[in-house]
């Protein structure tokens, strides 16, 4: 089974932590039934700031935003992730991009019509996009709301680089279907029942990256692993660069990447089997399965609604 891992956000690492400098972000100027900036206190930052209790909203039906990011440097990326959304399949984000600065074009690749993306159904499940390769040197990037409405919301957006050569996950694995429930009963001082409060419990996954020889492991030829850590850039080799990010940061895991062969429809199913996670307890070294050849399994906790 193939799958796709974004652990590096590049959204959050550029604005909130100033990777390369000071990112901006900037509104069309507000207007009648046009483009608008969101309301007070759900500001488009706060769906960058990795943090599912802030969120971002129109103001209202008539007024849509559109909003670019404008990095001091450079960025490369070829897909994006949202976790935590209340978007209907009606509902979406359209996303363009920037090389020089004055012309936007649209990511190539995608089975997604005229690059709005959107949620397959209204189940609120995490949704996302792998385009066909890597743009490098993104100097803007500019999203765009589609039909929301004054409550529609997205609490983490995430956009990077996909890490999909090597990615091989081993059974056991839960496929992302439903989040489990628990329901707590309350009672007031009088005895009476209070409304039951519903928690979401994440599954816990146990993500087995297969069949590492050791200079796999060192290699450094994903161009994923072209980033900034720590005020150096470079590109790391891959257990340098999965062990600092996995170990630091919430992260997105694809347990299918959408093939080409498959139907546009099948492509945008695949793609959105995603799950919002965290590591369970700590990172795990790989270790050897053969003489030759390591596993490295990674223990999370996986959320999709």
């Amino acid at each position: 089974m193939s799958g796709a891992l974004l652990v590096d956000n590049k959204l959050h690492h550029e604005y909130w932590r100033k990777r390369s400098g000071t990112t901006s972000v900037s509104y069309v100027a507000a207007t009648v039934d046009g483009y608008a900036p969101p309301p007070e206190g759900f500001s488009f930052t706060n769906a960058l700031d990795d943090n599912a209790g802030t969120s971002f909203k129109v103001s209202n039906f008539n007024d849509q935003v559109d909003v670019t990011l404008t990095f001091p440097t450079g960025i490369s990326l070829n897909g994006f992730a949202v976790y935590g959304h209340n978007l209907t399949r009606n509902q979406g984000l359209k996303i363009t991009y920037s090389t020089d600065g004055t012309n936007f074009f649209e990511f190539e690749g995608t089975p997604y019509t005229e690059n709005t993306y959107k949620p397959v159904d209204n189940f609120y499940k995490p949704f996302g996009a792998v385009f066909s390769s890597v743009i490098s040197s993104i100097v803007k990037l500019r999203f765009e709301t589609i039909s929301w409405s004054p409550d529609s919301y997205i609490s983490i957006l995430s956009a990077g680089v996909w890490v999909t050569s090597g990615v091989e996950i081993s059974a056991p694995f839960i496929p992302p279907t439903f989040t489990t429930q628990e329901y707590s009963i309350k009672r007031n001082n009088k005895g009476n029942h209070l409304i039951s409060d519903v928690r979401r419990v994440p599954t816990k996954l146990s993500i087995n990256l297969q069949k590492f020889s050791e200079d796999e492991l060192y290699a450094t030829s994903d161009s994923a692993q072209l980033t900034t850590i720590n005020g150096l850039t470079a590109t790391y080799p891959f257990i340098e660069y999965m062990g600092y990010f996995l170990s630091r940061h919430p992260f997105f895991f694809m347990y299918t990447k959408g093939y080409s062969t498959d139907s546009a429809a099948q492509q945008i199913i695949d793609q959105q089997k995603i799950y919002f996670c965290t590591t369970d307890k700590g990172l795990k070294p790989p270790s050897y399965s053969s003489p030759t050849l390591l596993d490295w399994k990674i223990n999370a906790l996986g959320y999709i609604e």
